[in-house]
């Protein structure tokens, strides 16, 4: 009854309206403007207000797949757009051959690093620290032996290295081993050498003939290689010999002339070596009984951490190199074919559960506080005519997007009431979500509604004084008075008509709207 009332207002409005422009009309043909009022009641209705933004329609469950890989070919395309697939199903394969050389090189690189842990926890055996306690037991006993040793014992010592070294010198001049050996290689490369030239002595034809010169030459090249390798150690070791003997003759006559004092220091020399020697041993000895570094211990533990982690990211892209579906759901499209090099931002196939739909409507930011999530809307679609859906607001997003200077918020709404409808991914629609309702408020046509310095106000019937109003809720066509009217209360609305080449427009007071043909819209 009281949408009746509302409904019979706005009848009465508009009845008034036209026939101002009828008798304008009637009344004067030369004029391009006239004032015109018309009074308005206030009166009590339900109001809802509403915002109508176009969204499309997209999945709950929407999933772009790629392969974490680089620059790999395809090898296999198991699926194609609109193919409904289950969890787990084969979609896409490229090459592994890669990825498997990877896997194997990380777990050589974590065997080597777990090696090394092990080194660096326990890094000395048992038998490491009995020869380092040996090595600093023969270094005390040769620091006791020094502390001993005489003038005369220093040049009895030089006396017995120079006999050592004259007995080497004799034992390579006389050894006929050497000789022998040496006479057998030479007889050898002289053989290899006949060998070689007998078969360059006719032509050869045949690739058979090639190999076996080819061979020949080898065997040569490698018989003279071993002769004067062996020639060579022979000379230089008696070289060596010769050397050793020149340089014990020149130390025992350098302490025979220079008599104590050389003799002396060189005592003092073999002491000093000495000390230095148990003091090496005894830090090693130190060292090992300290055990494992901590510092050590605690970088090779990072390097087999990181070799873990490493070998895993291997084995992980190996398994990915075979792309399965992560849910039941329908291929929307598929981006790459077979021979495709394929790398991590690559879109190979994109996944949507079609029984689970949303709309992602597009609200202007003038607009976007009014809406709120649980708000109920109704929805239809331009592919689908006369299908009306429900549903209501589930996400407001606190940021917006900015699209050729406009600001736009993508609002998420559920959708219900769709069943065996064709809707798919991407279709538009056309959403009016509800942003407020009033039940039995005092409403007032917009365009009665003017504003002044003071905020909202009206003019009442026979006063040209304004009253300030508190508006509240409003559909564009009328608005909610909260406060400063009562029911009944007589409102003026003020017009002004002008012609435009037979046109004719009417500019109310209220709400800065425009009223085009005698039909109310607010303006821009």
């Amino acid at each position: 009854m009281k949408n009746l009332k509302v409904l019979i207002g706005l009848v009465v409005v508009a009845v008034a309206v036209v026939g101002g422009v009828l008798l304008w009309r009637s009344r004067s043909k030369t004029s391009d403007s006239t004032a015109l009022t018309q009074v308005v009641a206030v009166t009590r209705g339900n109001l809802t207000a509403t915002v109508s933004p176009t969204g499309q329609v997209g999945s709950q469950e929407q999933v772009v797949l790629g392969l974490d890989v680089s620059r790999l070919p395809v090898t296999e395309v198991l699926v194609a757009s609109g193919q409904r697939v289950k969890k787990g199903d084969v979609l896409v394969k490229i090459d592994p051959s890669s990825l498997e050389r990877a896997v194997e090189q990380a777990k050589a690189n974590l065997l080597s690093a777990e090696e090394a842990l092990v080194s660096a926890k326990e890094p000395y055996t048992a038998l490491d620290l009995q020869k380092a306690r040996l090595d600093v037991a023969q270094a005390e006993v040769a620091l006791t032996q020094a502390g001993q040793q005489t003038v005369a014992d220093v040049i009895g010592e030089a006396k017995r290295t120079l006999e050592d070294a004259r007995a080497q010198l004799a034992a390579l001049q006389n050894d006929a081993t050497v000789a022998d050996q040496i006479d057998r290689l030479q007889w050898q490369a002289n053989m290899a050498e006949v060998e070689h030239g007998k078969m360059l002595e006719g032509p050869i034809t045949t690739e058979e003939g090639r190999d076996r010169e080819v061979l020949a030459y080898n065997r040569m090249m490698d018989a003279k290689d071993a002769f004067d390798s062996a020639r060579a150690r022979a000379a230089l070791n008696l070289l060596n010999a010769q050397d050793r003997v020149r340089e014990a003759e020149q130390s025992l006559a350098a302490l025979k002339a220079g008599g104590s004092e050389l003799a002396t220091k060189e005592v003092q020399n073999k002491m000093a070596q000495a000390e230095y020697n148990l003091a090496r041993a005894q830090n090693t000895l130190k060292t090992m009984e300290a055990g494992a570094d901590a510092k050590t211990v605690q970088l090779a533990q990072a390097r087999c951490d990181s070799a873990k982690a490493a070998l895993e990211q291997a084995q992980a892209t190996l398994e990915s190199a075979t792309m399965v579906a992560p849910f039941d759901g329908t291929v929307t499209s598929v981006g790459v074919a077979v021979g495709d090099l394929v790398s991590s931002g690559t879109r190979v196939v994109t996944l949507a559960d079609l029984s689970k739909l949303e709309v992602v409507a597009t609200v202007d930011e003038t607009e976007i506080n009014q809406v709120k999530v649980g708000q109920s809307a109704s929805i239809t679609f331009d592919a689908l005519s006369g299908a009306k859906f429900t549903g209501k607001v589930v996400e407001v997003p606190l940021a917006g997007q900015l699209v050729q200077n406009v600001v736009s918020y993508d609002v998420v709404l559920s959708l219900e009431g769709s069943g065996g409808e064709s809707l798919l991914p991407g279709m538009t629609a056309n959403v009016t979500i509800v942003v407020g309702q009033r039940q039995n408020a005092l409403l007032l046509p917009a365009l009665a509604i003017a504003q002044d310095d003071s905020g909202d106000v009206v003019t009442l019937e026979g006063s040209n004084e304004t009253v300030p109003v508190q508006v509240g809720l409003s559909n564009g066509t009328y608005v909610e008075v909260v406060r400063g009217l009562n029911e009944g209360d007589k409102v003026l609305v003020a017009y002004t008509a002008s012609s435009n080449n037979g046109q004719f427009f009417f500019r109310g007071g209220g709400m800065g709207g425009t009223v085009i043909g005698g039909s109310g819209r607010r303006g821009q």
